[in-house]
């Protein structure tokens, strides 16, 4: 057998694996494998329990017939301690312990996630996950942006009409406390820039954020008393898959959750934007079109819940990333104030206080919502 390894994988040892994997994707049809290629997959977003994501993909031969084969590999670790947690957001096995449970074998057609192969843990404390390739697109338009949340509406009712939510115990329970606490730990102190700043919209914002920060332990525990269902909470662009067939298809499950209707929406809103796959000037339009889906797609599924409910979960899961963006607007006009010419600066200054702007006001919606007291 003729192996391309063009990483550092130690593949050719793998090659019982190999076919146990090709077997679970054809099924027990007799074949040979003369040659295949594993590359690695370049991401410059990998999750900080990810070692890598690679490529493995050749042609088999059977019943006189050469078939083209691909499998994608994910090597996941562990990466400190407070991911050893199993209570936390960004718990290093989750993803394999999903795998194994067999838990995402029963998602309706709604929402599909790729099949698994094979978890396969190692000497070095590795795991290996063996799973499909998807083959599809990535939304770019409004309209396609509509259609997934209009998907994740349906899944997110399921559990609120027919399914029952998951009780495995590594199944995150508090994604959005995990989160922020961990984001601010992490994030840039804004403290030593806010002195030095000019800008007056940059000094509202932080008059903002120093009462959102004042209050966030209330606005996440208000976030226990909505309906409960179960979350992806990592809906980037390149975790979202349209399939030819008009499927939606979601990858990485790392950060599955139980939370509350709305919030996987605003991890999908805040993160497109925040990525700048969402375009400045529509913020607003996103914001509501991706809703009015939502909603449509939990009626159609049978919820008949008070949608306010849902827009307040939304709101807040939105308006909480500024844990993340706020300080790292505060850095990053520092500099530009030192550096003022410097175009990336401008246009990032620039597209966070658009986004921190959407943040207040999804912010201020909430309590208003709160304020009406819908069971919250």
């Amino acid at each position: 057998m003729i192996i391309n390894n063009n990483t550092s994988l130690p593949i050719e040892k793998k090659i019982d694996q190999l076919y146990a994997c090709i077997h679970k994707m054809i099924g027990e049809i007799i074949f040979e494998i003369d040659a295949f290629t594993c590359d690695a997959l370049e991401n410059k977003t990998l999750n900080f329990t990810t070692k890598g994501i690679y490529h493995l993909y050749g042609f088999l031969q059977t019943n006189n017939e050469q078939l083209p084969w691909s499998i994608i590999l994910k090597v996941i670790k562990s990466d400190s301690e407070e991911k050893d947690d199993i209570k936390h957001h960004n718990y290093w096995r989750r993803e394999a312990l999903l795998f194994e449970s067999k838990l995402l074998d029963h998602l309706s057609g709604y929402i599909q996630a790729p099949n698994t192969y094979l978890v396969e843990e190692q000497n070095d404390g590795t795991i290996w996950l063996w799973m499909e390739q998807v083959n599809g697109r990535f939304a770019q338009s409004k309209e396609q942006f509509n259609f997934i949340a209009h998907r994740l509406g349906m899944f997110n009712a399921e559990y609120l009409t027919t399914k029952a939510i998951p009780d495995e115990a590594w199944v995150c329970k508090s994604w959005l406390k995990s989160w922020t606490t961990s984001s601010r730990k992490y994030a840039p102190n804004p403290g030593p820039y806010i002195i030095q700043l000019q800008d007056e919209e940059i000094k509202y914002i932080w008059e903002w954020f120093k009462e959102l920060t004042e209050e966030i332990n209330e606005k996440l525990a208000s976030l226990s008393d909505l309906p409960r269902v179960l979350a992806h909470q990592d809906l980037g662009q390149k975790n979202m898959i349209l399939t030819p067939n008009d499927q939606l298809v979601l990858i990485d499950w790392q950060f599955m959750s139980i939370s509350g209707i709305g919030e996987d929406l605003g991890k999908m809103f805040g993160a497109n934007m925040s990525l700048g796959i969402i375009p400045t000037d529509q913020y607003e339009a996103y914001r509501d079109s991706l809703f009015y889906s939502y909603i449509k797609g939990m009626r159609e599924m049978g919820w008949e819940g008070d949608e306010r409910l849902a827009r307040y979960g939304y709101c807040i899961s939105t308006a909480l990333r500024s844990v993340w963006e706020v300080p790292q607007l505060c850095s990053l006009a520092a500099q530009l104030e030192s550096n003022p010419t410097n175009s990336k600066l401008q246009e990032r200054v620039y597209q966070l206080k658009q986004i921190i702007n959407i943040q207040i006001a999804m912010d201020y919606e909430a309590e208003s919502l709160r304020g009406h007291n819908y069971s919250l």
